[in-house]
């Protein structure tokens, strides 16, 4: 049975998630281990359960996503795959990275691309790919529709939503998004996102004030 773990890393308080496939295989999406001392709890927890990771997903390019993706291939030679309309975010991450002022390797060469609607296996479970772009131009969910629950990067948060004021970001295309890619999705599917808590497409729909109907956020100003 396949198991989904999180990890929060780095400065930005982003989350990292490790599927065990259940047989000693496991899938790596969005590598944000930033510090040797985040790297080495990332490969003690693989280690001591025998894991050994055999692909990095990426729901989006965001330096936060990626900062262990360097970490990631030299250690398991894992080439992470990416939609391609986010490459252009992920060659230029290392230059923001510098503008805020992190450290950050130069992330390696990508593998395959992803691509909306493929299926990627992880053992017993299969990850449905979503495009989901408006936070970044060539973002992602994955769905795991037998288990219920999502990957969701920065679309949806906790009572919140991705940012929409970074290059390449439309606030248009977040809104058709969250409304097309997730909250089409059962009520009580799981988001797991790429910051904060976990929570569901149902309370989302009635207690995010930027997404439902009683509230002042960006779903109401785009319908009026």
């Amino acid at each position: 049975m396949t198991t989904l773990h999180a990890f929060t890393f780095n400065a930005f308080g982003e989350q990292t998630y490790l599927i065990d496939h259940g047989d000693g295989a496991a899938t790596v999406i969005d590598p944000g281990m930033s510090t040797k001392l985040e790297q080495e709890e990332f490969a003690k927890f693989c280690e001591e359960r025998g894991l050994e990771p055999v692909q990095c997903l990426l729901t989006h390019a965001h330096l936060d996503h990626i900062m262990g993706a360097a970490w990631v291939f030299a250690r398991w030679g894992l080439k992470p795959r990416l939609h391609p309309l986010d490459t252009a975010t992920y060659e230029q991450a290392p230059r923001a990275a510098a503008l805020y002022g992190v450290p950050m390797e130069d992330p390696p060469a990508l593998g395959s691309s992803l691509a909306a609607g493929e299926r990627i296996r992880c053992g017993s479970s299969e990850l449905e790919v979503r495009f989901a772009p408006g936070h970044a131009p060539g973002h992602v969910v994955f769905v795991e529709h037998q288990r219920g629950w999502i990957i969701g990067g920065d679309v949806l948060f906790e009572r919140s939503v991705g940012r929409t004021d970074l290059p390449g970001c439309n606030p248009e295309d977040l809104v058709n998004s969250i409304v097309d890619a997730l909250f089409s999705l059962p009520d009580d599917f799981e988001v797991w996102p790429g910051h904060g808590s976990v929570t569901t497409i149902g309370i989302e729909k009635k207690e995010n004030p930027f997404v439902n109907a009683a509230g002042t956020g960006m779903m109401q100003r785009e319908k009026s």
